[in-house]
C-alpha cells in the first residue's frame, strides 16, 4: 500500500478520534476524589448548613465531603478560585466574584443592628464613635456592615470583633450582625433582655443604590423569648447567602449539589433555606449553567438536542476533513505522476544523447587502425555506458527495450574495439617478424 494511503487513513482515524474526545469533552460529567466545602467558623450558620449539605452529598455520591472552616466569604471565594475547594458559602455583598458561577440561593441574611439598651443607641447615627462590633476581617459580615455605615456616613470605633463579644464584653456598645435567623448563636444573643434589635431608617432606599441588598421586615416574635423579640416589626435590608462553586465545575458537581439541597431532608433541619421553586426564579447573582438545566427539564432537553447538534456538526466537520485530505491526496498524486512523467522523459532524452554519443564513437574509430590510437575510444565507450548506469535510474527508462539495445551496443562497441586493438598488434608483429626475415637473409 502506498504510502500516501498510510498517511490518508491516519489522518482520517485521528480526526474521528478528535471529533469523539470533543464531544465527550463537551458532555463531560465527571466528579473530584474528594469534595471540599469552604464555610464560617465552626460556630456559626454557614458551617452547621455546609456539614448538613455535605452528609447528602457523601450519600449521594459515594465521595468523600470535607467542610473547611474559615474566617469567612473573602477566604471562601479565595479557596474555591485557587481550587482550595470545590463549593463554598457566601454572602452576596458584591457583585458574582469573577471565576466563580452560583449554584444555589440558600437563605436571605438580614442585617441586624443591635445594640445595648443602655446606651441611647436608637438609629444608625447614635453609633457615631462608639465601640461597634463589625465582624472579623475577611468576613462578608464585616463588608456589608462597612456598607451600610458609609452610606449613612457613621464612623464609629471598629472593634474587628465577632457579634458574640456582646456577650462577653460590656465596652462594646452595638453589633451589625449579616446572618440568617437559623443562627444559634444570634437566637441566644437575642435573648439577653438588655439587647434589642433597631430599624435601620431608608432601608428601601439602600437597597437601590446597592443592588446586592433587598429591603425586608423581620417580623414580631421571630426569635424565642418573652417578650417576643423583635417587640414590634423592624425593617431592614438583607443580603443572600449562596452556594457557588467554579465557572468550570463540572455539570455532574453542580446536579448533586442542587439533589443535596432539594431531593433530601435537608430543608427539615434548615427550614429557612429556599424551595426550588423559589430559588428557580433568583437571578441576582451569575449562575452556572447546569442550574438553569436543573430547575428546566425542557432546557435540558435543549441542551441535549445542542449535544447532538454538536455531534452531528462535528461529522460535517470530519467528512469536510476527510474530503479536503482527498483533494490534496489528488492533487499531490498527479503533481507526483507529472513529476514522474517529467524525470523519466528528461532521463529518455539522455539515453538518447549516449546513443547518439555511442554512435560517434564507433563511427570515429572506423578509420584508426593503431592499437594506442583505438585505446581513447574505448575509454569512451566505458565512461558513456558508466555515466548510463549511474544517471538513469529511473524504472520506466531501464525497462525500455533502447537501454538494453544501447547496453548491448556499448558492450559490442568494446569488443569489437578490444578486437580491432588486439588484430593490429598482432598485425605490427608479424610486420617486425618479416622485417627481421628480410634482414636475415
Amino acid at each position: 500500500m502506498p504510502k500516501v494511503t498510510h498517511v490518508l487513513i491516519a489522518l482520517a482515524a485521528t480526526a474521528v478520534l478528535a471529533a469523539g474526545v470533543t464531544a465527550w469533552y463537551a458532555s463531560r460529567e465527571t466528579l473530584p476524589p474528594e469534595i471540599r466545602i469552604a464555610a464560617g467558623q465552626q460556630d456559626g450558620l454557614y458551617h452547621k448548613l455546609a456539614e448538613g449539605l455535605a452528609e447528602h452529598l457523601r450519600e449521594r455520591t459515594g465521595r468523600r465531603v470535607r467542610v473547611i472552616e474559615t474566617s469567612g466569604t473573602e477566604a471562601n471565594v479565595a479557596l474555591v478560585r485557587d481550587g482550595g475547594s470545590e463549593l463554598a458559602l457566601i454572602q452576596t455583598v458584591a457583585p458574582t466574584p469573577e471565576g466563580l458561577a452560583g449554584i444555589a440561593p440558600l437563605f436571605p441574611e438580614p442585617v441586624h443592628f443591635i445594640a445595648r439598651k443602655d446606651r441611647g443607641i436608637e438609629s444608625l447615627k447614635d453609633l457615631e464613635g462608639k465601640p461597634v462590633a463589625l465582624g472579623l476581617r475577611g468576613s462578608s459580615m464585616r463588608q456589608s456592615s462597612r456598607t451600610v455605615l458609609t452610606h449613612y456616613a457613621v464612623k464609629v470605633e471598629d472593634t474587628e470583633q465577632y457579634f458574640g463579644v456582646l456577650e462577653t464584653n460590656r465596652s462594646v456598645d452595638a453589633a451589625l450582625v449579616t446572618t440568617g435567623w437559623m443562627n444559634p448563636k444570634l437566637e441566644k444573643l437575642l435573648q439577653d433582655p438588655d439587647l434589642k434589635l433597631i430599624a435601620i431608617d431608608d432601608a428601601d432606599g439602600l437597597a437601590m443604590r446597592h443592588p446586592w441588598f433587598a429591603a425586608i421586615t423581620i417580623p414580631r416574635g421571630l426569635y424565642p423569648g418573652q417578650p417576643p423579640v423583635p417587640s414590634q416589626p423592624v425593617r431592614t435590608v438583607a443580603v443572600m447567602a449562596l452556594l457557588v462553586g467554579r465557572s468550570d465545575a463540572s455539570d455532574r458537581l453542580v446536579r448533586e449539589s442542587l439533589a443535596a439541597l432539594y431531593e433530601t431532608d435537608l430543608r427539615s433541619s434548615f427550614p429557612a433555606v429556599l424551595s426550588a421553586k423559589t430559588a428557580k426564579d433568583y437571578d441576582a447573582a451569575v449562575m452556572h449553567p447546569t442550574v438553569m438545566h436543573y430547575h428546566d427539564p425542557a432546557a435540558q432537553m435543549n441542551r441535549l438536542a445542542q449535544i447532538f447538534e454538536f455531534i452531528a456538526k462535528s461529522k460535517e466537520v470530519l467528512l469536510l476533513a476527510v474530503g479536503a485530505v482527498l483533494l490534496l491526496w489528488g492533487g499531490v498524486r498527479r503533481w507526483r505522476e507529472r513529476a514522474a512523467d517529467a524525470a523519466d522523459q528528461a532521463q529518455k532524452r539522455k539515453l538518447d544523447d549516449l546513443i547518439a554519443h555511442t554512435l560517434a564513437v564507433e563511427l570515429e574509430q572506423m578509420d584508426v587502425t593503431d592499437p594506442e590510437q583505438l585505446r581513447p575510444f574505448l575509454r569512451r565507450v566505458t565512461a558513456i555506458k558508466q555515466e548510463a548506469l549511474r544517471e538513469l535510474t529511473r524504472e520506466k527508462v531501464r525497462g525500455d527495450q533502447r537501454f538494453a539495445i544501447f547496453l548491448s551496443q556499448c558492450a559490442a562497441l568494446s569488443e569489437k574495439i578490444q578486437m580491432r586493438m588486439m588484430y593490429g598488434r598482432m598485425s605490427e608483429t608479424a610486420d617486425l617478424t618479416a622485417k627481421g626475415a628480410s634482414l636475415t637473409a
